[in-house]
């Protein structure tokens, strides 16, 4: 696949990393830590607060990145023991990390915060046993419950991890090579079906409902293959930013979606639909003439967007520990320290988690997986 093809995914992955540090970053700024202190409101920043709309361009996009790596390797169902290994592999070790760091800054927290413990940021301080943590760590909590606990954004992995472990049957019927879009297209109805009917009683019901953006991400990849024309790249980022303005006013309210649209007037279904037309516009991009600094800067944030997703709540955290010590108060002094100190320090922090925990952990992964692989051809050799 054409590299530069992969570049503009990891660039949209940077996008949507930030969009997800910027929406938690006005949770906490837009509320009153005390009676000096005042709501902050900087409309830039409220219009690109689209959590939702990310994490369902998270999921768009493993479901087109994942087709393209793995189409053609799953033939059978003994392909499936490297994919599981090393998706797992590939997001297991980090979040275990992050939950430890989580748990370390969450005795921090309870000592130095000292304002409003109804507040969102004030979710730290939420208690926990022994058994939580391995629930967090099974990779079930969305199941089983309790929600919300250690960092916000943690609820999306068991739900990632579910879809991993559907792809390769998926992929599997795929390669039957005729309707090829039909497996995904299925997948993604039922789960939606699923959801709509309430049929199973899980904690949080994400898994369900965002399943057509992940597997709607599977059908773009794969449709990608036999097309031949490409969107000029310009035309890609006016369209995509247009894109982003639709989300943002939506949030805000200011532009209402009609009532009567099936499907679509649910706030988050658009959100998924507009995700996966980020994900097209992406996708079917022609490579920029020339690349730049800011691309430059996009790849890398997009390498470390896992990290950036689960650390940098710590790092919001942190600002608002300094914000209610220090009295950094006031609409603009807030919100711009906060939203400056998470950006910053989320991205240099992860950079360094990229480097020794996710990228040994990648490479161990494909080393696992390539022995299983290797032990499977040679046991065919030996019939």
């Amino acid at each position: 696949m054409d590299r530069q093809y992969l570049q503009t995914l990891t660039w949209l992955r940077a996008v949507a990393a930030f969009l997800v540090v910027v929406a938690h970053t006005m949770r906490a700024s837009e509320v009153q830590y005390s009676p000096d202190d005042v709501v902050s409101y900087f409309l830039p920043l409220n219009i690109l607060d689209l959590g939702p709309f990310a994490v369902y361009l998270f999921f768009a996009l493993s479901g087109c990145t994942l087709y393209i790596s793995n189409n053609n390797k799953i033939h059978s169902l003994k392909d499936f023991g490297p994919f599981y290994i090393k998706r797992f592999m590939r997001i297991w070790p980090t979040f275990a990390v992050s939950l430890l760091v989580y748990l370390v800054f969450i005795e921090i927290f309870r000592h130095f915060y000292i304002s409003d413990k109804s507040l969102w940021i004030a979710d730290f301080l939420n208690d926990y046993t022994l058994g939580n943590i391995f629930q967090y760590l099974s990779l079930t909590f969305n199941i089983t419950g309790p929600s919300d606990l250690f960092a916000g954004p943690y609820w999306t992995l068991p739900v990632e991890f579910q879809y991993y472990l559907l792809l390769p049957f998926v992929l599997l019927l795929m390669s039957a090579k005729r309707f090829e879009l039909l497996p995904p297209l299925i997948v993604g109805c039922v789960l939606y079906f699923l959801y709509e009917e309430s049929v199973f009683q899980f904690d949080r019901d994400e898994f369900f409902k965002m399943g057509f953006s992940f597997f709607g991400g599977v059908m773009i990849a794969q449709y990608h293959k036999g097309a031949m024309y490409r969107l000029p790249f310009c035309l890609s980022i006016v369209a995509f930013l247009f894109v982003i303005l639709i989300a943002g006013t939506i949030r805000l309210d200011i532009i209402s979606i009609p009532s009567n649209i099936p499907f679509i007037s649910e706030k988050w279904n658009l959100y998924g639909v507009l995700a996966l037309l980020s994900v097209y516009l992406a996708v079917f991009s022609r490579s920029p003439k020339k690349t730049n600094k800011f691309l430059v800067f996009l790849q890398s944030y997009g390498e470390v967007s896992y990290s950036i997703y689960l650390f940098h709540m710590i790092f919001v955290g942190i600002a608002t520990l300094l914000v209610v010590n220090y009295e950094i108060y006031g609409d603009s002094a807030k919100l711009f320290f906060i939203f400056f100190f998470s950006i910053i320090s989320s991205y240099m922090f992860s950079i360094f988690t990229y480097r020794f925990v996710e990228l040994p952990s990648i490479k161990i992964g494909r080393k696992y997986a390539r022995r299983l692989i290797d032990s499977v051809f040679f046991k065919k050799k030996g019939r």
